[in-house]
Protein backbone atom coordinates (compact mmCIF):
# COMPACT_ATOMS: atom_id res chain seq x y z
CA UNK A 1 0.00 0.00 0.00
CA UNK A 2 2.58 2.47 0.46
CA UNK A 3 5.97 1.92 -0.84
CA UNK A 4 7.77 2.28 2.63
CA UNK A 5 11.40 1.42 0.93
CA UNK A 6 11.05 4.10 -2.06
CA UNK A 7 10.26 6.69 0.50
CA UNK A 8 13.01 5.73 2.72
CA UNK A 9 15.77 5.78 -0.46
CA UNK A 10 13.92 9.38 -1.42
CA UNK A 11 15.12 10.56 1.78
CA UNK A 12 18.53 8.77 1.37
CA UNK A 13 18.26 7.39 4.90
CA UNK A 14 19.16 3.67 6.22
CA UNK A 15 16.56 0.92 7.38
CA UNK A 16 17.74 2.13 10.93
CA UNK A 17 17.17 6.06 10.42
CA UNK A 18 14.53 5.80 8.87
CA UNK A 19 13.08 3.67 11.95
CA UNK A 20 14.00 6.30 14.45
CA UNK A 21 12.51 8.82 12.21
CA UNK A 22 8.88 7.52 12.55
CA UNK A 23 9.44 5.97 16.00
CA UNK A 24 9.77 2.28 15.29
CA UNK A 25 11.75 -0.67 15.35
CA UNK A 26 14.56 -1.54 12.35
CA UNK A 27 12.49 -4.87 12.45
CA UNK A 28 9.33 -3.03 11.96
CA UNK A 29 10.91 -1.04 8.83
CA UNK A 30 12.36 -4.29 7.20
CA UNK A 31 8.55 -6.00 7.68
CA UNK A 32 6.79 -2.85 6.05
CA UNK A 33 9.09 -3.15 3.41
CA UNK A 34 8.68 -6.73 2.49
CA UNK A 35 5.12 -6.34 2.69
CA UNK A 36 4.90 -8.83 5.65
CA UNK A 37 3.43 -5.83 8.68
CA UNK A 38 0.72 -3.60 7.84
CA UNK A 39 1.77 -0.36 9.15
CA UNK A 40 -0.42 1.38 12.15
CA UNK A 41 -2.30 4.07 11.39
CA UNK A 42 -0.07 6.55 13.43
CA UNK A 43 2.59 5.22 11.36
CA UNK A 44 1.12 6.20 8.44
CA UNK A 45 0.65 9.50 9.49
CA UNK A 46 3.36 10.34 10.43
CA UNK A 47 4.99 8.79 6.41
CA UNK A 48 2.23 11.41 5.34
CA UNK A 49 3.69 14.30 7.40
CA UNK A 50 7.24 14.25 5.98
CA UNK A 51 5.71 16.47 2.87
CA UNK A 52 2.71 18.65 2.51
CA UNK A 53 1.97 16.50 -0.78
CA UNK A 54 0.87 13.80 0.78
CA UNK A 55 -0.72 11.50 -2.10
CA UNK A 56 3.13 11.64 -3.28
CA UNK A 57 3.50 9.11 -1.34
CA UNK A 58 1.04 6.52 -2.66
CA UNK A 59 1.55 4.29 -5.34
CA UNK A 60 -1.23 5.26 -8.60
CA UNK A 61 -1.67 1.76 -9.22
CA UNK A 62 -3.19 0.96 -5.76
CA UNK A 63 -4.63 4.54 -5.09
CA UNK A 64 -8.38 5.17 -5.87
CA UNK A 65 -10.82 7.68 -5.61
CA UNK A 66 -14.59 6.97 -5.14
CA UNK A 67 -17.29 8.97 -6.26
CA UNK A 68 -16.71 12.01 -4.20
CA UNK A 69 -13.40 13.99 -4.73
CA UNK A 70 -13.00 14.28 -0.63
CA UNK A 71 -12.46 10.49 -0.13
CA UNK A 72 -8.94 9.10 -0.86
CA UNK A 73 -8.38 5.66 -0.10
CA UNK A 74 -5.54 3.59 -0.21
CA UNK A 75 -6.18 -0.11 0.66
CA UNK A 76 -9.63 0.79 1.92
CA UNK A 77 -9.56 -2.55 3.62
CA UNK A 78 -7.29 -1.04 6.06
CA UNK A 79 -7.14 2.84 6.04
CA UNK A 80 -9.24 5.95 4.23
CA UNK A 81 -7.47 8.91 4.14
CA UNK A 82 -9.43 12.25 5.10
CA UNK A 83 -9.16 15.76 4.66
CA UNK A 84 -8.54 17.67 7.91
CA UNK A 85 -9.75 20.76 9.29
CA UNK A 86 -7.54 21.35 12.65
CA UNK A 87 -8.50 23.93 15.32
CA UNK A 88 -6.56 26.65 13.94
CA UNK A 89 -7.90 26.04 9.98
CA UNK A 90 -11.85 26.50 11.04
CA UNK A 91 -12.13 29.74 9.93
CA UNK A 92 -11.11 29.14 6.36
CA UNK A 93 -13.42 25.94 6.25
CA UNK A 94 -16.17 28.78 6.41
CA UNK A 95 -15.17 30.41 3.05
CA UNK A 96 -13.45 27.09 1.67
CA UNK A 97 -15.93 24.45 2.18
CA UNK A 98 -17.67 23.53 -1.76
CA UNK A 99 -13.84 24.95 -3.15
CA UNK A 100 -12.07 21.83 -4.34
CA UNK A 101 -9.03 23.24 -4.29
CA UNK A 102 -8.96 24.10 -1.06
CA UNK A 103 -10.32 20.76 0.19
CA UNK A 104 -7.38 19.39 -1.97
CA UNK A 105 -4.85 21.25 -0.38
CA UNK A 106 -5.80 19.98 3.39
CA UNK A 107 -4.05 17.72 5.33
CA UNK A 108 -5.17 14.27 5.35
CA UNK A 109 -5.50 11.79 8.44
CA UNK A 110 -5.59 7.93 8.16
CA UNK A 111 -8.88 6.25 9.70
CA UNK A 112 -8.47 2.30 9.72
CA UNK A 113 -11.59 1.34 8.59
CA UNK A 114 -12.79 -2.56 7.17
CA UNK A 115 -14.51 -1.62 4.04
CA UNK A 116 -15.17 0.90 1.72
CA UNK A 117 -17.51 3.75 2.80
CA UNK A 118 -19.61 6.44 0.66
CA UNK A 119 -19.82 9.80 1.10
CA UNK A 120 -18.34 12.93 1.63
CA UNK A 121 -16.32 12.54 4.70
CA UNK A 122 -13.86 14.88 7.21
CA UNK A 123 -11.91 15.34 9.67
CA UNK A 124 -12.44 17.98 12.42
CA UNK A 125 -10.40 18.65 15.22
CA UNK A 126 -12.27 19.44 18.54
CA UNK A 127 -11.90 22.83 20.21
CA UNK A 128 -13.32 24.04 23.26
CA UNK A 129 -15.37 22.30 26.24
CA UNK A 130 -18.81 22.22 25.58
CA UNK A 131 -18.94 18.46 25.00
CA UNK A 132 -17.12 17.77 27.81
CA UNK A 133 -19.07 16.00 30.68
CA UNK A 134 -18.09 13.91 33.69
CA UNK A 135 -21.03 12.10 34.29
CA UNK A 136 -20.35 10.83 30.32
CA UNK A 137 -17.13 10.61 29.68
CA UNK A 138 -17.08 7.60 26.91
CA UNK A 139 -19.22 10.25 24.86
CA UNK A 140 -17.59 13.10 26.10
CA UNK A 141 -15.34 14.87 23.26
CA UNK A 142 -12.31 16.30 24.37
CA UNK A 143 -9.85 19.13 23.14
CA UNK A 144 -7.51 17.63 20.60
CA UNK A 145 -9.81 15.07 19.53
CA UNK A 146 -9.98 14.07 16.50
CA UNK A 147 -13.29 13.65 14.69
CA UNK A 148 -14.66 11.50 11.53
CA UNK A 149 -17.61 12.88 10.01
CA UNK A 150 -19.78 11.66 6.93
CA UNK A 151 -21.49 14.98 5.63
CA UNK A 152 -25.46 15.18 5.77
CA UNK A 153 -26.36 16.17 2.16
CA UNK A 154 -28.52 19.05 2.03
CA UNK A 155 -31.70 17.50 0.37
CA UNK A 156 -31.77 15.68 3.55
CA UNK A 157 -31.75 18.06 6.11
CA UNK A 158 -35.94 18.28 5.36
CA UNK A 159 -36.44 14.75 6.77
CA UNK A 160 -35.50 14.08 10.43
CA UNK A 161 -32.19 13.13 11.27
CA UNK A 162 -31.31 10.52 12.74
CA UNK A 163 -30.36 12.59 16.21
CA UNK A 164 -30.79 9.67 18.34
CA UNK A 165 -27.81 7.57 16.52
CA UNK A 166 -25.15 10.07 16.22
CA UNK A 167 -23.72 13.26 17.52
CA UNK A 168 -23.06 16.28 15.06
CA UNK A 169 -20.79 18.63 13.33
CA UNK A 170 -22.72 21.74 12.86
CA UNK A 171 -21.26 24.35 10.17
CA UNK A 172 -23.09 27.41 11.37
CA UNK A 173 -22.30 30.89 8.89
CA UNK A 174 -21.97 32.84 12.15
CA UNK A 175 -21.21 30.66 15.21
CA UNK A 176 -18.58 28.58 12.96
CA UNK A 177 -18.02 24.96 13.71
CA UNK A 178 -19.94 23.25 16.60
CA UNK A 179 -19.57 19.90 18.09
CA UNK A 180 -23.27 19.35 19.71
CA UNK A 181 -25.97 16.28 20.23
CA UNK A 182 -29.35 17.58 18.60
CA UNK A 183 -32.41 17.21 20.54
CA UNK A 184 -34.74 18.28 18.52
CA UNK A 185 -35.17 19.06 14.74
CA UNK A 186 -38.76 20.90 14.05
CA UNK A 187 -38.91 20.38 10.37
CA UNK A 188 -42.02 22.44 10.09
CA UNK A 189 -40.28 25.66 11.28
CA UNK A 190 -36.30 24.57 10.11
CA UNK A 191 -34.79 24.92 13.31
CA UNK A 192 -32.55 22.24 15.56
CA UNK A 193 -32.19 22.47 18.66
CA UNK A 194 -28.54 21.88 19.97
CA UNK A 195 -27.08 20.38 23.52
CA UNK A 196 -23.95 20.64 25.04
CA UNK A 197 -22.57 17.84 27.44
CA UNK A 198 -21.02 20.49 29.73
CA UNK A 199 -23.65 21.87 31.90
CA UNK A 200 -22.32 25.06 32.26
CA UNK A 201 -23.42 25.82 28.38
CA UNK A 202 -26.80 26.07 27.83
CA UNK A 203 -29.20 24.36 25.01
CA UNK A 204 -29.28 26.90 21.76
CA UNK A 205 -32.03 26.82 18.43
CA UNK A 206 -30.29 27.39 14.93
CA UNK A 207 -32.27 28.04 12.11
CA UNK A 208 -31.06 25.23 8.93
CA UNK A 209 -30.86 28.71 7.13
CA UNK A 210 -27.91 29.50 8.75
CA UNK A 211 -26.17 26.49 8.12
CA UNK A 212 -23.52 25.58 6.34
CA UNK A 213 -22.90 21.93 6.38
CA UNK A 214 -24.18 19.23 8.83
CA UNK A 215 -22.16 16.29 9.85
CA UNK A 216 -22.71 12.89 11.54
CA UNK A 217 -19.92 12.40 14.20
CA UNK A 218 -18.93 8.32 13.43
CA UNK A 219 -15.66 7.93 14.96
CA UNK A 220 -13.02 9.39 17.65
CA UNK A 221 -9.30 9.46 17.40
CA UNK A 222 -8.67 10.81 21.22
CA UNK A 223 -5.76 13.52 21.91
CA UNK A 224 -4.41 10.99 25.22
CA UNK A 225 -5.12 8.56 26.82
CA UNK A 226 -8.04 8.79 29.16
CA UNK A 227 -9.20 6.69 32.43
Amino acid sequence: MIDFKRIRKEKNMTQTEFAKLIGVSLRSIQSYEKGNTKPSADVLMKIMNFDTNNDAYLNNDVLNKTNEPDAIWVNYESFMLVPMVSHRAQAGFLSGWGDEDYLEELPKVPWEVDKEYKGKYMTFEVSGESMESEDDPRDSLYEGDLLLCREVMRQHWQNKLHINKWDFIIVHREQGILAKRITKHDTVNGTLTLHSLNPYYEDQTVNLDDLIAIFNIIDVKRSRKRR
